[in-house]
C-alpha cells in the first residue's frame, strides 16, 4: 500500500499543478482578449498579436479550401470552413468562416458559397490552443477541398505559398461568413481550476485513506 500511494501522490499532485498553470494562461488569455476584442481593426503588420482585430483587403481564394470535419451546430453535423484569403500585399490568410451543415449520411460534399472579387472584411487572429486528439491516421486528400480531422496551422500554412500561419476567425456579418465561430475559449479558467481542486481532492483522499487504514492496521496489531 505504501508503494502504491507513493507512485500515485506525486502524479495527482502534478495533475493538480499542471490545471493551475493551464488556468493561469487561460486567464491571462482571458485578459487580453477582453482587452483587444473591442479594439478598432487594423490593418495587419508584420508581427500579430492574440486577439487582434485585423482588416483584410483582398479576394478568397475558393479553390483552397479546408473542411474541417466533426463540427456540430444545433444539432447539425457538418464542418467548419477554412478558406485561404489573399491580400492585396500577397499574402495569404487562414480564414475561418464559420460552420456549414453536411450530408448526415457523409456521402458528399457540402457546396461551399464563396464571395467573388475584391471583398474587405475583418477577422480575429486567434490564439493556438494546443493539437486536439485524434484516433487513428489523419492523412489529407490530394486534392480540394481538403477534408481534415484538426486546426493544424502550420501543415495547412504550408500548403499555401506566402501564408500567415494563423488563424483569422472571421466576425459575423462579415462577406463570407457563414455560421458564426464562437469568439471564446473552449476551455475557461475556471474549469481548468476546477479539475485541480479534484485532483488535489483526490489527493487528499489517498493519504487520508493511507493513514486511516495505517492507524486500523497498528490497532489490529495491538489487540493481537
Amino acid at each position: 500500500m505504501t508503494l502504491f500511494v507513493l507512485a500515485l501522490l506525486p502524479l495527482l499532485v502534478g495533475l493538480g499543478c499542471w490545471q493551475l498553470g493551464r488556468a493561469e494562461e487561460k486567464r491571462q488569455l482571458e485578459e487580453q482578449m477582453l482587452t483587444r476584442i473591442g479594439a478598432l481593426p487594423q490593418v495587419p503588420g508584420t508581427s500579430l498579436s492574440d486577439f487582434e482585430r485585423l482588416r483584410l483587403s483582398g479576394a478568397y481564394e475558393p479553390e483552397r479550401t479546408f473542411l474541417l470535419d466533426n463540427q456540430t451546430h444545433a444539432g447539425e453535423v457538418g464542418y467548419g470552413v477554412i478558406t485561404s484569403f489573399r491580400t492585396d500585399d500577397g499574402r495569404r490568410w487562414l480564414v475561418h468562416r464559420g460552420f456549414l451543415a453536411g450530408d448526415p449520411g457523409r456521402r458528399s460534399l457540402p457546396v461551399v458559397e464563396t464571395p467573388a472579387g475584391h471583398v474587405t472584411l475583418v477577422g480575429l487572429v486567434w490564439p493556438e490552443l494546443g493539437l486536439l486528439p485524434i484516433y487513428g491516421p489523419d492523412e489529407w486528400p490530394e486534392g480540394w477541398p481538403k477534408v481534415i480531422q484538426r486546426f493544424e496551422v502550420a501543415r495547412m500554412s504550408a500548403l499555401l505559398d506566402n501564408a500567415v500561419p494563423r488563424e483569422i476567425r472571421l466576425e459575423d456579418g462579415q462577406p463570407g461568413a457563414l455560421v458564426p465561430v464562437p469568439m471564446s475559449l473552449n476551455m475557461p479558467a475556471g474549469r481548468h481550476t476546477g479539475y485541480a481542486v479534484q485532483w488535489f481532492g483526490l489527493a487528499i483522499v489517498l493519504i487520508g485513506g493511507y493513514v486511516y487504514f495505517g492507524f486500523r492496521r497498528r490497532d489490529g496489531s495491538n489487540d493481537g
